[in-house]
């Protein structure tokens, strides 16, 4: 079915940059075998949809797997990103397929099939798709600051210019206003086949009014106010996403044919030794930061060996000197107990260490689930990729209402929504490796009221608000693992975590508060010219040099 879905999308696209206007007048009488829009199924389009959100997300090629959310993780110290210094790491070709998902796939095919939705009352299948545009929308905003739109589907215009990023959010947030009308009207059709909530309209209405407030949490740093009374209103309705059913989810399967329906993180590491490093700040985040270690640490992260390496030649930072620039509590090189990773920018040639390294474990990726095994990941190996796409959860909502009520005072006590947020992040990392979880390593009820405990206390401890928030946002950080699109935007919202590793040179360049756009963009559009990835998005007015 995916394969014919790419190729009703890729006719009608080209049908649109040829500028034939007689594709959309055939008829069946002069040539039977040609595609008629009016006849195209629309569950095929809105299927082409969801799957390329996905793969805009985590791509789905296993080798190169430059979906956002690896690009926002690696920058945010989740995942280890080469290149020594922001420039060098990277090239604007790695983008490319990010913008192609986008624009040949979710846009275009929204573009060219809400008219018919419309058209025919298929109002769940308009609802969705208006959801799907208002998140690609926001997300290509956040990630590459003024983007085409208005002129983006313009069959005579082979060179659209880019739009005002402030221009795309007003957009977002009236597709998501008519996605939620559109999704309260009777419907003459239900999607077949809707990937994340079975054709539920309530849902998607709930998710939309979820990614509203997103929306309205980034547009805090230059609209306060309005912003303020747009959250209440949210929180009045009370029709946000609160529990697990409600979470905005893509699972994976263990199923290994064409297609590879794995995990994409588990197929990269599982299948012939490591080929990411996580963060060594991101794992001593988990272990060592804390007087308590984290209960999910576990379900996170699986070590192919419980002892750290002492060999400069698996490990050749062993040995060598702190840099000058790194603070004394922050970690370099190495962590205790096989916590194999690698420290931010660290562009030293790559040791033979693949059966070492620390990989993705049960939680999003499907993977291992850790009992000090230490033994090294085969295929085979615990949920064999049955992972998922975390793309909005009750616990991220609860942080974001936690952050509103205490950078704008909206309805709710930060502190308590802080706590609420954390436990729903362990119990859902713990429900979703429950299958893999060993009793004799599941954290005890004891574990987790200690780990609540210690977050309570360090809140309470905090003097000003800017110390509490920087509790608040650490927690959100933790449990933000596996999506690099909200920790991105954590970052630059926030300009914390303030202890974020260094890069591994002393002067690795400036952080990219938007990445440079897409060789594909830029070689192929006349109207589009590069850009550097110092420039920030509208809503983004913390000042320069704020993160390293």
């Amino acid at each position: 079915m995916k394969k014919t879905i790419i190729l009703i999308s890729v006719t009608l696209l080209l049908g649109l940059l040829t500028g034939a206007c007689d594709f959309f007048d055939l008829d069946l009488t002069e040539d039977p075998d040609a595609v008629v829009l009016s006849d195209a199924n629309p569950d095929y389009a809105l299927n082409a949809m969801q799957v390329d959100l996905k793969n805009l997300l985590s791509n789905d090629d296993p080798a190169n797997w430059r979906g956002v959310n690896r690009l926002g993780m690696e920058v945010s110290r989740m995942i280890i990103k080469w290149g020594g210094t922001y420039e060098n790491a990277y090239n604007p070709t790695e983008f490319d397929q990010v913008w192609t998902r986008s624009y040949e796939g979710i846009l275009m095919d929204a573009h060219t099939f809400l008219p018919i939705y419309e058209e025919n009352e298929w109002w769940i299948h308009a609802g969705i798709t208006k959801v799907l545009q208002a998140y690609v929308l926001v997300t290509l905003v956040d990630f590459f600051g003024d983007v085409p739109w208005t002129e983006s589907f313009d069959a005579t215009n082979f060179n659209p210019s880019a739009d005002d990023d402030a221009g795309i959010y007003d957009v977002a947030l009236a597709k998501l206003d008519e996605a939620i009308a559109d999704l309260a009207k009777d419907a003459l059709a239900t999607p077949s086949n809707d990937m994340y909530y079975d054709g539920d309209p309530d849902a998607w209405i709930t998710l939309a009014k979820s990614l509203k407030l997103k929306i309205r949490l980034n547009l805090r740093l230059v609209d306060e106010s309005g912003s303020t009374a747009a959250i209440n209103s949210l929180i009045a309705d009370g029709d946000l996403i609160g529990a697990p059913e409600q979470n905005w989810i893509f699972d994976y399967s263990r199923v290994t044919d064409n297609p590879d329906s794995r995990h994409p993180y588990f197929i990269y590491n599982y299948l012939n030794g490591g080929n990411t490093y996580m963060a060594n700040y991101f794992m001593w985040t988990l272990y060592n930061e804390k007087a308590v270690v984290d209960p999910r640490i576990r379900y996170y992260f699986y070590r192919q060996r419980t002892v750290s390496s002492e060999d400069f030649q698996e490990l050749p930072c062993v040995g060598t000197d702190r840099p000058a620039h790194y603070p004394v509590d922050i970690p370099y090189c190495t962590l205790e107990d096989g916590y194999w990773g690698r420290d931010h920018l660290d562009d030293d040639g790559i040791p033979p260490d693949t059966k070492g390294r620390t990989l993705w474990g049960v939680y999003p990726a499907g993977g291992e689930f850790d009992m000090d095994q230490g033994l090294s990941a085969t295929a085979s190996s615990g949920m064999q990729g049955a992972g998922a796409e975390m793309i909005m959860l009750d616990n991220f909502v609860k942080f974001m209402l936690a952050e509103s009520a205490l950078t704008l005072g909206t309805t709710g006590d930060p502190r308590q929504l802080l706590l609420e947020a954390v436990e729903s992040s362990i119990s859902h990392v713990m429900a979703f490796g429950e299958e893999m979880a060993s009793q004799d390593y599941i954290p005890t009820q004891e574990d987790i009221d200690d780990y609540l405990t210690e977050v309570g206390t360090l809140y309470d401890n905090a003097t000003t608000d800017d110390e509490r928030l920087e509790v608040l946002v650490k927690e959100y950080y933790i449990a933000l693992f596996g999506n690099g699109v909200e920790v991105y935007n954590l970052v630059k919202r926030t300009g914390m975590p303030s202890n974020l590793q260094p890069a591994l040179l002393a002067d690795p360049g400036d952080f990219p508060r938007t990445f440079n756009y897409p060789a594909n963009c830029v070689n192929l559009n006349s109207s589009i010219s590069q850009k550097p990835h110092t420039v920030q998005t509208f809503w983004d007015t913390n000042p320069a040099g704020i993160i390293q």
